[in-house]
């Protein structure tokens, strides 16, 4: 109880300053009675005008997103899991910051939609060293979100058997029993 007081203090004092520090590795817009200012804030110390000005800030240095395995059937029907990372780094903070909410997720579901959609149209031959391909594809779609993707590399590639089960809610989970020996082959 007393840590989340002890935070709201804070960020109330914080509303009272005149400045705002911006760290080395950020960059930040500012909004006045809640438009937006054309100056993007580099590193330093800005003047602000106390409960008008409020300051959005971006990390713009190299990040790096794991993505989640997916499963993805190829051209040729053989089925495959694969696991991704994207590095990127923010170039255009106002854009970054002013027309996508929630960037890691957005940046990751947009990711494992055009992995899924290039592997989708490959063989699995096909698919060995296309992190080139899918740094391309994906750098050139995300740029207009102020993203620069300096690389998307497949760090896991495996052939399945896949066995996917779809389960109504209502049914009990002892009424969904299988033989899986006899499903795999």
């Amino acid at each position: 109880m007393f840590d989340k007081l002890i935070d709201f203090i804070i960020s109330i004092g914080k509303e009272f300053l005149p400045y705002v520090i911006v760290e080395q590795w950020n960059e930040a817009i500012m909004l006045r009675c809640g438009k937006l200012q054309q100056k993007v804030l580099k590193p330093g110390i800005h003047f602000k005008i106390p409960f008008l000005d409020s300051v959005w800030e971006a990390t713009i240095i190299t990040q790096s997103l794991e993505m989640n395995p997916q499963s993805i059937t190829t051209r040729n029907g053989r089925n495959v899991v694969v696991k991704a990372i994207i590095r990127f780094r923010i170039e255009d903070v106002k854009t970054y910051l002013t027309t996508i909410s929630q960037p890691h997720d957005v940046l990751i579901d947009t990711t494992q939609g055009m992995i899924r959609e290039i592997i989708e149209g490959m063989t699995f031959s096909e698919i060995y060293g296309m992190d080139s391909l899918l740094t391309k594809k994906v750098g050139a779609f995300v740029r207009r979100w102020g993203i620069k993707v300096e690389r998307v590399t497949l760090t896991d590639l495996a052939s399945i058997n896949s066995l996917r089960i779809i389960q109504n809610k209502n049914m009990e989970q002892q009424h969904a029993s299988f033989a899986l020996p006899e499903m795999m082959n």
